[in-house]
């Protein structure tokens, strides 16, 4: 069905005063004609000085302005220092100019600025335009009275920092200056679509809303509906057998709508559009209906899979280009991530169309982080209507925008209510939600009126509260009466991802619980240099706590200590091992369990959690056999199984002999691997052989290990930055020790027996250590890898054989499930460790690698609370365990090592940085007693 609406013109000129600029913000221009579009990035001239002037000018520029690209934040081009939270006061005085085509005679003219941090004033040939002061909203000024006749039009801007309500664009982030986002002048006709509200329903109805400046009685507006291929499929009647809009299937149709007077098309908008309809299923308020309050997408029920998604980039702060969001959008496919919480603002138009195209879904949020304290003060009321509209008006047809958020942990005054009213007046085809901290949530629960509701807002359809415990997802949000989306849930600061597993199971097997967002995606980087004059370390000695990334000996990013260091991918996208843990824990299909079949070949239950698609033809199973370390086998398969489902398949497969694993790499049809698997089907008894004595290529040891060096998250809770000494001799007072050491003419068999001397002391690992010479600089493991893995985070890691060189970024950390281990120099000389399912530790020192064989590890604990899997000792209990310790010698390596062993020469290190946080290094004397 087609609604013509007709209005007259909505004055676009900003207008100082947020009541007005909500009026004036009305006005659409959606323009996608390149012909009637002109790109003003570029190199400005700036000035930035401090403090904010009354005197608002900009004055002539002279020879003490600088140059800057726009988009370009402040702090990459030396303009300010950096600042988190919140600004310095500061004022930056731009100018530019430019030419308006001739073309364009007798249309509007509109500027378009799609980000400027903070607020802004703006003149056109020393006219002011207007004002506007909300950073991550576009805003859109009428320069048409403005403009001279001819020639080069002059631009001026005053962007300053502090303003009445500043603090909403102030964040748990760098509080960065400048104009960050692109810069268009654009044209449109005297009678143009100034607003345009499209929405749709399954049965391929598709509503478009219209506001026409300056119609008349002879204005009409005329659309049509191609699908994918350019074929016409509506004229205003719904579309038969519509192509619905997922994350999973991303089908765009493209809405072309003209604006026509007396028979001419005066106008031609383009917009793209997705069909698809959220509902929620309420069903029965029964406590004992456990399948109610379910978020629908099209009439199914949909897991978010989600991350909150900072805008950050490590050299260029604010700006983010499209080359870095289509890299995101790729890794975060790859971790099956389909929902990203846009935290805490909107972000560049842009990302909404790769995220339309891409398959994302998006909470997109109402900027105003802090300044809770002005948030029962009605004078800021209209501020945040304002940050509220400029929101929605821009982001409303974007088939990705699933919900809005309304804030960010705030608490709930009447002001913040009404701004979500709002929100669901603006838009009633989504849900709205307040993001809680989950403490002000629960108090708003547990406190019920008289007629048993509870008091939190009810026209809010979604409950969105943060950070629930484990034993809060299985008990206390399994009972709520609406749909739930954590919108921060999980906090990855630093490598510290406790829980995951478990949390992500428990939401993924509740209805009512429609998914979360992990806290957070990147790293809060800002660029940072060596100073003229100063130090710093050198580059192959980096030794110490440390909470940068050093990318070179002379600089690279930080994250202002400890605060921003919470990315599940360092800030220029390198993954950290949380990454690894999320890919497997988000898996949209993986292979459940693997069992022997009656003759040759296995059987395998597979498990389908996409929301919409069969695994048929849309994920490929590539497996390989492997025998000892040679691939006998190759083949793929893609099977029949429906979504929410699970299905069993037969593989042939011939017999082996040696260590046999069969390995996976699944696959979508977009080409992105999103997860590795493998299953042992055989493991032999190995008889490991060794040659001389292995302690003469030992340090020192063995040594008790009684701890490990803090991760940022640990460091929260212990209070300290640096370990206490760890690495004790076995006469130490704080664990008696007992090793004793058979030889077995191929090496030593190693018993070994650990009692601490207190009742339940905290231990972080308790274990066995060697100081190895330090020759040896890499290590070879068959077992659980590649990755560090501590109870709580050691999903990432399968069995197979692993190898890593010392200077690797991954090479830190404990390993489980390991049967036998080589660490050897280049040419292939070192020790052996071997046993049944060992956990070993590899640790680099200045003076070489410690390994050690652990009788007990704790989880790394999550942020600001202690570990869920502690090792607490009662008095007199001893941990006791046994490993073979043999000696290898390059070029004398018998059956089976020269099997099971690569070329030791072959591996080299993955080594992006010269030293960062959480896997710093340290020396051995400062570790050991």
């Amino acid at each position: 069905m087609k609604r013509i609406l007709f209005a007259v013109i909505l004055c676009l000129q900003a207008i100082v005063g947020h009541a007005e600029v909500i009026d004036a913000f009305k006005g659409f221009y959606p323009v996608t004609d390149p012909a009637f579009m002109k790109s003003l990035n570029g190199t400005w001239s700036l000035k930035v000085v401090k403090g904010i002037g009354d005197d608002k000018t900009v004055p002539e520029a002279d020879g003490s302005w600088g140059r800057i690209p726009v988009p370009g934040c402040w702090e990459a081009y030396g303009f300010c220092e950096p600042k988190y939270d919140y600004p310095d006061s500061l004022t930056g005085y731009y100018r530019t100019q430019f030419e308006v085509p001739t073309a364009w005679k007798g249309m509007r003219v509109v500027l378009r600025l799609d980000g400027v941090l903070r607020g802004y004033d703006l003149w056109i040939n020393d006219q002011l335009a207007g004002s506007w002061e909300s950073g991550y909203n576009t805003c859109l000024f009428d320069i048409t009275p403005y403009l001279r006749k001819n020639g080069p039009q002059q631009l001026a801007m005053r962007v300053y920092s502090r303003f009445k309500g500043y603090e909403f664009d102030c964040f748990d982030d760098w509080a960065a200056m400048g104009i960050f986002r692109n810069v268009t002048l654009f044209a449109a006709p005297q009678t143009h679509l100034s607003d345009l509200t499209v929405t749709t329903k399954t049965n391929g109805e598709v509503t478009v809303k219209t506001v026409v400046a300056n119609a008349n009685k002879n204005t009409t507006i005329r659309y049509e509906i191609f699908d994918a291929q350019g074929r016409l499929v509506s004229t205003g009647e719904p579309i038969a057998s519509p192509q619905l809009w997922t994350a999973e299937t991303p089908y765009l149709y493209t809405l072309k709508v003209y604006v026509q007077q007396k028979g001419q098309t005066l106008q031609t908008i383009t917009q793209k559009i997705g069909i698809k309809e959220l509902t929620i299923d309420r069903r029965s308020a029964s406590p004992l209906d456990t399948v109610r309050n379910v978020l629908k997408l099209n009439g199914q029920p949909i897991k978010l899979r989600g991350v909150n998604a900072h805008a950050t980039d490590p050299k260029t702060v604010k700006v983010i280009s499209d080359e870095l969001t289509l890299k995101d959008m790729k890794m975060m496919k790859e971790a099956s991530v389909n929902f990203l919480r846009l935290s805490h603002y909107p972000r560049e138009p842009r990302f909404y169309e790769l995220a339309d195209s891409l398959g994302f879904y998006l909470v997109d949020e109402v900027p105003f982080g802090y300044g809770t304290q002005h948030l029962s003060d009605r004078s800021f009321q209209d501020i945040l209507k304002t940050r509220a509209l400029a929101t929605v008006q821009r982001d409303k047809n974007h088939p990705s925008v699933l919900v809005w958020s309304v804030g960010n942990e705030n608490p709930l005054p009447q002001t913040c209510v009404e701004v979500g009213d709002y929100v669901g007046q603006l838009d009633s085809s989504r849900p709205y939600c307040f993001p809680q901290v989950g403490s002000f949530f629960r108090r708003f629960w547990e406190k019920k009126t008289d007629d048993g509701t509870h008091p939190f807002p009810s026209q809010a359809p979604v409950y969105a509260p943060h950070y629930p415990s484990t034993g809060q997802l299985g008990s206390f949000y399994q009972h709520m009466d609406r749909p739930v989306i954590f919108t921060e849930y999980c906090h990855t600061l630093g490598i510290a991802l406790e829980d995951h597993d478990r949390q992500w199971e428990i939401i993924e097997r509740t209805p009512g619980i429609a998914g979360g967002g992990v806290w957070e995606w990147a790293d809060q980087g800002m660029p940072f240099g060596k100073k003229e004059g100063t130090t710093t370390f050198a580059p192959d000695r980096p030794y110490g706590y440390e909470e940068k990334v050093y990318t070179t000996d002379k600089g690279g990013f930080e994250m202002f200590g400890n605060k921003g260091t919470d990315g599940l991918v360092y800030a220029d996208r390198t993954p950290l091992p949380n990454y690894f843990e999320l890919q497997r824990n988000y898996a949209r299909a993986f292979v459940d369990s693997c069992y022997a079949k009656d003759g040759r070949g296995v059987g395998l239950r597979i498990v389908n959690r996409y929301d919409f698609l069969d695994l048929k033809d849309h994920v490929s199973f590539s497996w390989a056999l492997t025998n000892n370390r040679d691939t006998i086998r190759r083949g793929s398969f893609s099977p029949a199984c429906a979504p929410h489902s699970r299905c069993d398949y037969e593989l042939g497969l011939p017999e082996t002999t040696g260590l046999a694993i069969l390995h996976f790499d699944i696959s979508d049809d977009e080409g992105h691997t999103f997860l590795h698997q493998s299953f042992v089907l055989n493991k032999p008894q190995v008889e490991w052989g060794g040659a001389g004595d292995p302690m003469q290529l030992v340090q020192r040891g063995p040594l008790v290990r009684a701890g490990r060096k803090p991760t940022l998250a640990e460091s929260l809770t212990q209070k300290k930055r640096l370990p206490e000494k760890y690495l004790l001799s076995l006469d130490n007072k704080q664990v008696q020790a007992g090793v004793t050491a058979q030889s077995t003419g191929s090496g030593l068999n190693v018993d070994y027996t650990l009692e601490p001397d207190s009742a339940d002391v905290f231990r972080a690992e308790l274990g066995v250590a060697y100081l190895l010479d330090k020759s040896i600089d890499r290590v070879q493991w068959i077992g659980q890898g590649p990755f560090a893995s501590y109870p709580g985070r050691q999903r990432a890691n399968r069995y197979g054989f692993w190898a890593l060189h010392q200077d690797d970024l991954y090479f830190e950390g404990n390993r489980m499930g390991v049967d036998a281990c080589l660490l050897s120099d280049a040419a292939g000389n070192g020790v052996l460790i071997a046993g049944e399912g060992l956990s070993l530790n590899f640790e680099q020192t200045d003076r070489g690698i410690v390994v050690t064989v652990n009788a007990a590890v704790s989880g790394q604990g999550p942020k600001s609370s202690r570990t869920a899997f502690p090792i607490r000792l009662k008095k007199g209990e001893k941990l006791q365990g046994t490993f073979t310790l043999s000696r290898v010698v390059a070029g004398q390596m018998g059956e089976p090592l020269r099997q099971l062993f690569a070329p030791a020469g072959s591996i080299v290190p993955f080594r992006p940085f010269v030293t960062q946080y959480d896997t710093y290094l340290m020396r051995f004397s400062d570790i050991a007693e």
